[in-house]
Order: C-alpha cells, then structure tokens, then sequence
C-alpha cells in the first residue's frame, strides 16, 4: 500500500509537469521526472509516517468524518 501511494504522488506529479510543459514529454524527461518525484515521495513518507501511524491509533470515526468535513 505504501508503496502505491508513492507511486500515484510521483505520477500526479509528472502528469503536471506534462501539462506545463505543453503536453510534451520525452521518455527520458518522464524518467528523470518519475525517479525525483518518487525520491520525495519516499523522503516524506519516512517523514511523516510515525506521526500518522500514531494518529491512526487514537482516531475513531466520528473525529475522521469532522476533519474531512472542516477541510
């Protein structure tokens, strides 16, 4: 799962650089784009990952539901 979530962070990331970059983009330039963006997928994923695994133990469902709400 982790894993996949990098995965879609680093292709949104590159889909938006396809698009300001006036939907031109070599294969090497998508591979340079892929790997950077996935750098800093993974860089904050170990940044930020204990304080949401030590969020997910004291939330419950109703404290979910009105953060998503206020947001």
């Amino acid at each position: 799962m982790k894993r996949l979530v990098r995965v879609v962070h680093a292709l949104g990331h590159v889909a938006k650089r396809y698009y300001a970059g006036g939907r031109t983009l070599s294969t090497q330039m998508l591979k340079d784009a892929y790997i950077s963006t996935l750098q800093e997928a993974q860089g904050l994923s170990t940044r930020y990952l204990p304080d949401i695994r030590a969020r997910a133990k004291t939330l419950d469902a109703r404290r979910v539901l009105a953060m998503v709400r206020s947001a």
